[in-house]
């Protein structure tokens, strides 16, 4: 099979969900050694012709490397030793074998992009704007275990939209969201555990993307049950993260949604959330560190703007409606039923935040 073929199968599909019957130590191993069987059946040679130096003996042998140390990994974690899990997910990142750090797919965010975050409320009085940053050091009892986050370790979580934003919550009621948008003012740098479009021809950008994949597919198990206290879809998520906290080389990490269907997991959307862990320990307050490399606008509700504007119909270009329409062309919120991003209310109001200034926290 050549490395094109390979990339078009439905291994690739994600994000994953597990019978009633199976336990996820069994699952992941399937679906791990499925993928390593696709990776056995690549044609000897080259993996590509852009990537001549590179042999498809190299990548099944480092492949191989990279899945055995994850189930291991997993294996560790049941048998409660998490500090040896660590150490088998760092031999995947930082293996003697081949260092995963060098080829791993990798987001830069220069500055001046935007983020969005969301919070519920029942007031009609906005957040302070640090209020919407991460949970305070003083408030670490608050920090849950979630599918990226070290419990009572705080982390601040940006969605690339507010439609992400809204999913990752459950899609609460819009009266009570209320946002607000960062600009980072500092380059930010992130594992990257999102695939690429439908339509990237960039064999380097696809090579990236295949082998982290054996990560990415540990890190998109759907939750077969939320009420779980322990979720061992969480054991890889959580231990990346903290890999992430322990290196200085990245500023966190981007991910798809588990919340969205695979339908839409690879499509070209900016359906993606970051992960952004603190850079420093402190016994109150957020992490001025952290706080540094952003600016953020006001913070503004769906029932302020209502207020404030009287529920009036505003007339928009085309030109208006591309701000946010440019970042999810067709959203499908009804089965069924796909309109432009900017037709919904979750547009409007990242449109309306779009415009707003920011300022140092």
């Amino acid at each position: 099979m050549t490395f094109e073929a390979l990339l078009k199968d439905e291994v690739f599909e994600l994000p994953l969900h597990q019978s009633e019957n199976e336990n996820f130590k069994t699952f992941i191993t399937k679906k791990l050694n499925l993928f390593l069987s696709k990776v056995d059946s690549l044609d000897p040679g080259n993996i590509h012709e852009d990537k001549s130096y590179i042999s498809t003996e190299f990548v099944k042998n480092t492949q191989k490397n990279i899945i055995q140390n994850l189930i291991l990994c997993i294996e560790e974690y049941y048998n409660g030793n998490p500090y040896k899990a660590y150490e088998r997910l760092n031999e995947v990142l930082r293996s003697d074998y081949k260092d995963l750090y060098s080829i791993i797919n990798q987001k830069v965010y220069n500055e001046q992009e935007s983020f969005y975050r969301i919070r519920l409320s029942e007031k009609n009085y906005p957040y302070q704007r640090k209020e919407m940053f991460h949970i305070p050091f003083d408030l670490r009892n608050k920090v849950s275990t979630q599918r990226f986050s070290i419990p009572g370790f705080p982390s601040l979580y940006l969605g690339r939209t507010i439609y992400i934003c809204w999913e990752e919550l459950n899609r609460p009621s819009i009266d009570k969201i209320q946002a607000v948008k960062y600009k980072n003012v500092k380059q930010i740098k992130l594992l990257d555990l999102t695939p690429p479009t439908k339509d990237c021809e960039d064999i380097e950008e696809m090579y990236r993307f295949f082998m982290t994949f054996p990560l990415i597919l540990c890190c998109s198990v759907k939750v077969k049950d939320t009420s779980d206290t322990f979720k061992p879809e969480y054991i890889i998520p959580q231990l990346l993260l903290q890999w992430i906290r322990n290196n200085d080389i990245l500023d966190g990490i981007q991910y798809k949604s588990t919340h969205i269907t695979s339908k839409v997991f690879n499509e070209n959307t900016e359906l993606i959330n970051i992960v952004l862990p603190v850079k420093t320990n402190n016994e109150n307050g957020i992490c001025e560190n952290l706080a540094s490399y952003f600016e953020s606008s006001e913070v503004i509700s769906w029932n302020l703007y209502q207020f404030a504007t009287g529920a009036q119909t505003f007339i928009y270009s085309n030109k208006d409606a591309e701000v946010v329409n440019k970042k999810i062309p067709k959203l499908e919120i009804i089965e069924g039923k796909k309109y432009p991003y900017f037709y919904s209310t979750l547009g409007k109001l990242e449109y309306y935040l779009e415009y707003f200034t920011t300022n140092p926290l």
